[in-house]
This record gives structure tokens, C-alpha cells and sequence, in this order.
């Protein structure tokens, strides 16, 4: 029942999101609807129903971020960083990605100066205190820790210290295999074929999309989804296994949002013909 109802409020807050960012309850209805046909959504309610549950956090952010600018008001900033330190709890992947979310929103609204520093303050105060817990109890039990990264060979934990597994993952190897792991999630053949990741039309919306927010978007939540987008495998490519498309759940929000952004490209196309 709960990734039932998770699936529908992700849903749900699809729709508000298109209809805000594209200011047209018909893209909203149209972002909603290319995220609730993604097969791998469709596939994890079915086999790994608990790896939804990441799903509310990000489009609440998502959702708050798009409100920075309503007023400056800093509760908007509080919602966002709070959603995004409950969210780190909500699966092993989400405590990579969440904390990156925070640093892609500050990233992408600083320089743009689309949100005060004020707001910017209270994000990442809010998501301190809604993630510290998670942070003191790494602290306190490092064998939790070392146990997520024996479980994902991120590297041999009892033989190396934290830094001393940084610098190897870090290293020309290192960086090297998770590279080629990292480029193979987005191999076209992985994510509408074997891997059958996201909705087929997105093989032609997707760069449609991404085209239209690197050339004439310049919003900042355009920016912030492409920049989602681009590193939803980041979590997943820290391990130099094979992709599997369960660790890729995070590109189902944002390929929507872009491929959303490609049916706008692609109307624009039709426009002057029509005339």
C-alpha cells in the first residue's frame, strides 16, 4: 500500500511541477504522464517497491526550489533543505545524491543570484539538522559504514582507512573505471533497449529537451533538472559494476522534466510552418 500511495504522490507532484515550471496545466498533465509511463518506475513497483521512496523527497525539493523566488520568503529554502536531509534516509543511494542536490541547487541559484543568501543560509540549515542524525550515527558506528562499502566494493575497507579509499577511488584507476561506468548508463542502448529505463519517445524528446535548455532556457530550475539529469548516475558509478537500471532511479524525475522541455522544442519547430 505505502509504494502505492508514494507512487501516486510522485505523481502528483509531477504534475504540479510541470504546470509551475511551464506555466500550462497541459505540460503538466504531459510531464506527469511521460514519468508515470517510465518502465522502470513500473518495473521497481514490482520488484523493489522501497527504492520509490526517494521519489517524494526529490520532487518536493524541486518543488520548494521553484518557489525561491515567490517573496524570497526563507520558509520556501526550509522545506527545500529539509526535504532533501529526510530524503537521505529514504535508501543507501539517496545518502550520496541528496547531499550532491544541495550542492547542484546552491551551484545553480547562487550565480544566478535567484536566491538571496539569506535562503540559501536556511537550505542548508535545514538540511543540516534534518541529515545530522544520519551524519552522528556514521560517526558513532563506523562499521555501519564500512559494511555499505564492502556491499558496493567501493573499496576493501579493512585494509584501507576512509582516505586512504578516497584516494584510491580517486585515482587515474579509480576515476578511469567509474568514467566508462558512468557513460554506459547513458548509453541510448541501455536506456530504451536492454535496460528499458525510460519512456521510448525520450529517445527523441530528450535531446530535443536538452537542446532547448542549453540554447534558450535559461531558467534556473531548467538549469538545476538539466544538471539532475546529467549526474543521476553519480551514486551509481561510485561502484565499477555493470549498470543496473534499479541504481538510476533518480534520471526518471529529470528525463521527464527534460523530455517535457523537448515536446515545447518541438511545437516551436512546427510553429513557423503552421504560419
Amino acid at each position: 500500500m505505502l509504494p502505492f500511495l508514494v507512487g501516486l504522490a510522485s505523481v502528483g507532484l509531477m504534475y504540479l511541477l510541470g504546470a509551475w515550471m511551464f506555466a500550462s496545466s497541459r505540460f503538466g498533465i504531459v510531464t506527469a504522464g511521460i514519468f508515470a509511463l517510465t518502465p522502470l518506475i513500473w518495473r521497481q513497483v514490482q520488484d523493489a517497491p522501497a527504492s520509490l521512496y526517494p521519489l517524494p523527497f526529490v520532487l518536493g525539493w524541486l518543488w520548494a526550489v521553484a518557489h525561491f523566488r515567490d517573496g524570497r520568503a526563507p520558509w520556501w529554502a526550509a522545506v527545500a533543505g529539509g526535504l532533501l536531509g529526510l530524503g537521505v534516509y529514504s535508501s543507501r543511494a539517496s545518502a550520496v545524491m541528496m547531499p550532491l542536490y544541495l550542492v547542484l541547487t546552491i551551484a545553480v541559484f547562487a550565480p544566478a543570484r535567484a536566491a538571496s543568501p539569506v535562503q540559501l543560509a536556511v537550505f542548508v540549515g535545514a538540511f543540516s539538522v534534518a541529515a545530522g542524525p544520519f551524519a552522528l550515527s556514521l560517526f558513532l558506528h563506523p562499521e555501519d559504514f564500512r559494511r555499505v562499502v564492502t556491499a558496493y566494493h567501493l573499496y576493501d575497507a579493512h585494509r584501507f582507512s576512509v582516505l586512504q579509499g578516497v584516494h584510491e577511488m580517486v585515482s587515474w584507476v579509480g576515476l578511469t573505471a567509474r568514467s566508462e561506468t558512468y557513460y554506459d548508463y547513458f548509453k541510448p542502448s541501455f536506456l530504451f533497449l536492454t535496460g528499458r529505463v525510460l519512456f521510448f519517445p525520450c529517445v527523441v524528446l530528450l535531446p530535443a529537451g536538452l537542446y532547448r535548455i542549453l540554447i534558450s532556457e535559461s531558467t534556473p530550475l531548467a538549469r538545476l533538472s538539466l544538471a539532475g539529469f546529467l549526474t543521476a548516475p553519480f551514486a551509481a558509478s561510485l561502484t565499477t559494476e555493470r549498470p543496473t537500471p534499479g541504481r538510476i532511479l533518480f534520471i526518471t524525475t529529470f528525463a521527464a522534466i527534460v523530455s517535457s522541455h523537448g515536446v515545447q522544442q518541438l511545437r516551436s519547430l512546427r510553429k513557423p510552418r503552421a504560419s
